[in-house]
């Protein structure tokens, strides 16, 4: 068979060659393409997967919410619940509640009591020169305005007691509300001694005038057997 001539081979091999050439290109420019495409994709992933900042805190709970016998939040706190009639947050509230009027109210009659018979301002004292009480009798004889202003003054501040105690738990009204705790500081002298004081001294009351109340029942004398002003 006869050669082809060499113009012939030479146009007959100048396509593989581009072809080749065409080829060694196409795979030049898609080499970086796939060498680099897995790194933007793990770049991506990695923004995907970066950490959503966590919500903040709720706010911490108010101390009445969480104070406990013994704990040292409320003044006068000597741990002392032997029966655990106090064993949660809301139990302790309510007892303490209860002492701080107690306390206030026998301080009030502690004071007054022996100065009423010294003075027997008003004549209402009995014959026998004791103070009216409901052992001792004589309370038909105080007039009934008194009685009056005293509940009224009670319901007023019963009250404004409750709007505080039950405000608190609500965190944004009074979160720092303690029982006893009425916003009455003319003086501004509340501390945490003076509130260590006044339990303290109304603890005392109590005793002192369940006593009073006690001896005169019992002796039928008053506890100053000696009017001052006669």
């Amino acid at each position: 068979v006869d050669a082809p001539p060499s113009g012939r081979l030479a146009l007959s091999s100048h396509p593989i060659m581009a072809l080749s050439f065409a080829s060694s290109t196409l795979a030049f420019n898609i080499a970086p393409s796939a060498v680099f495409a897995p790194s933007r994709l793990a770049a991506v992933r990695m923004q995907e997967a970066a950490p959503v900042d966590a919500p903040p805190a709720p706010p911490p709970l108010p101390k009445i919410k969480t104070m406990m016998v013994g704990d040292g939040t409320l003044a006068g706190d000597m741990g002392f619940d032997p029966l655990q009639l106090a064993d949660s947050p809301d139990k302790l509230a309510f007892y303490r509640e209860a002492e701080v009027k107690h306390a206030r109210l026998a301080m009030l009659a502690a004071f007054g009591w022996p100065v009423s018979e010294i003075t027997n301002f008003g004549g209402l004292l009995n014959g026998d020169g004791r103070a009216p009480s409901l052992l001792n009798g004589g309370l038909g004889n105080v007039n009934g305005v008194y009685w009056g202003a005293v509940v009224a003054l009670a319901v007023y501040w019963e009250k404004f007691g409750l709007d505080q105690q039950f405000g608190s738990k609500d965190v944004s009204k009074s979160p720092d509300y303690l029982p006893g705790m009425l916003g009455f500081d003319p003086l501004g002298a509340d501390s945490q001694g003076m509130r260590a004081a006044e339990i303290t001294n109304g603890r005392v009351a109590m005793v002192a005038i369940t006593v009073f109340a006690l001896e005169e029942a019992l002796t039928r004398a008053p506890i100053f057997p000696i009017n001052l002003l006669h």
